[in-house]
């Protein structure tokens, strides 16, 4: 049971804070942190190494100590008894902008209780709760029996490099939760992988340019391809527009973007085009063998259709989306990304879409994945957080697991644990992670600091 008292003090310590941490989170998304070209001290470019560096400096100003690593990573630290520590960890880099948007997205909007713009969600809003987490325990001026950390990470979306630097350097901790996805619990993460789909040099194209797509976890709500033949039939329908340029015929498809973990509810915009240009023999016959098979891709989100669908009963079945497409030197490359379960693997996805794609003169490198993982929910460390989780909401929930992947995957004894209540409703004017209009509410960042704070008290308390 959480102690009544300290529950009050938490709840007083953030209603005290409420206009602060909302201030803290504005000043946070107004640095554009999407990855840019590395370079000297910048490994990421410079939006990242300017956002952890304006992070670490929110969180000195709460008179926390902090400490950069090479502009990779860095964190906030209140000491405990002990050397030994428990920690958080949350990124500041942000994935592309996107296309949707109805005003600046690193400029933060207030409606009817909302805050939207680029990284609210995802994930800087939670890194200013984990700030506040600390700060918290500062004020009560009794010394916790192990330390803590807060992490701030600067590549989450790109590739997690930032975290690699981290156990280069630092031991790791002790347990490590990162508010990067849903409440309550999440106790295991799909794999995952991405390959790209070469085409065989086409020397007889009907196109001109196709390049599309924001990143290769985003699936695109837009998508351009201009066509060089103007002769063909070009229907003006649904969710599609059609100019014609100096160069050709442009075509532009307007789907519903989203997450890769997430394709339920979205429409691909590649995919879009790809039905549009073979519904209208709009490719060459040179070309078409390859997009045939990328209909097969585009036409069902897990997998089925290139042959690589998979479902071990323990996570929820694969799921394969195209997120990036391009045209380059008369080749097509469309990068997939995949989430896959327990009872497959990148090898043997790899084997089977090589194959399938050299049988119409395209080939596929292989690729490198992160495996999944997964912790069993009677740990003692997972039930303690659910405890708490159940408690202070009133709420009767399971631990469960995604098809996204977070920090937690790279550390021995890690979780995903908030900021975001699983299955909540979005407002219409409210985007996702990854979405145009990203938001989050005040009231639930407030819970979910609430939470949190409870949850790191409770875990003070055990043995690891």
């Amino acid at each position: 049971m959480i102690n009544a008292e300290f529950r009050k003090k938490v709840q007083q310590f953030v209603k005290d804070n409420r206009e602060n941490i909302i201030a803290d989170i504005k000043e946070i998304v107004a640095v554009p942190s999407v990855a840019g070209e590395p370079s000297e001290g910048m490994p990421f470019g410079p939006g990242p190494k300017n956002a952890l560096n304006k992070g670490l400096e929110m969180a000195s100003r709460m008179g926390l100590k902090t400490t950069n690593l090479d502009n990779y990573i860095g964190y906030a630290q209140l000491d405990g008894e002990r050397e030994e520590y428990l920690a958080t960890i949350c990124h500041l880099d942000v994935v592309p902008v996107g296309n949707g948007w109805k005003a600046d997205p690193f400029i933060v909007r207030e409606i009817e209780g909302w805050l939207i713009g680029r990284g609210v969600c995802d994930n800087k809003g939670a890194a200013i709760l984990t700030m506040y987490m600390l700060k918290f325990f500062k004020e009560q001026g009794v010394k916790l029996p192990y330390t803590i950390r807060a992490l701030f990470g600067a590549d989450e979306e790109t590739g997690m490099t930032d975290v690699e630097h981290y156990l280069e350097k630092e031991k790791a901790p002790l347990f490590i939760f990162t508010p990067d996805a849903n409440f309550p619990v999440c106790c295991g993460e799909k794999g995952i992988v991405s390959f790209n789909l070469f085409s065989k040099k086409i020397d007889n194209s009907n196109v001109l340019k196709f390049d599309s797509g924001v990143a290769g976890n985003v699936i695109p709500d837009l998508a351009e391809i201009t066509f060089k033949n103007c002769d063909g039939n070009f229907p003006v329908i649904d969710g599609f527009e059609v100019e014609k340029t100096q160069e050709g015929i442009k075509v532009t498809a307007h789907g519903i973007g989203g997450h890769a973990a997430s394709p339920e509810g979205t429409k691909n915009a590649i995919g879009m085009i790809v039905n549009y240009a073979l519904d209208n023999n709009l490719f060459s016959e040179e070309e078409k063998p390859y997009f045939l098979l990328l209909k097969k891709l585009h036409d069902v989100s897990d997998g089925s259709g290139l042959g690589i669908d998979a479902d071990d009963k323990l996570f929820d079945p694969l799921t394969c989306i195209g997120g990036i497409i391009s045209f380059k030197d008369g080749i097509f490359c469309q990068n997939i990304n995949i989430r896959y379960p327990t009872n497959t693997n990148p090898e043997k996805i790899h084997k089977i879409l090589d194959s399938l794609f050299k049988t119409v003169g395209g080939y596929v490198p292989e690729s490198k994945g992160a495996e999944p993982f997964y912790i069993d929910p009677k740990d003692p460390i997972v039930m303690a957080m659910m405890n708490t989780y159940n408690e202070v909401t009133g709420l009767h929930t399971e631990p469960y697991t995604i098809g996204g992947g977070t920090y937690a995957r790279h550390f021995p004894r890690g979780v995903a644990f908030g900021t975001e209540p699983q299955g909540d409703e979005l407002p219409d004017f409210v985007g996702s992670a990854h979405m145009a209009e990203e938001g989050y509410s005040i009231d639930g960042f407030m819970s979910a600091l609430e939470i949190i704070i409870i949850a790191m008290s409770e875990l003070q308390k055990l043995e690891y």
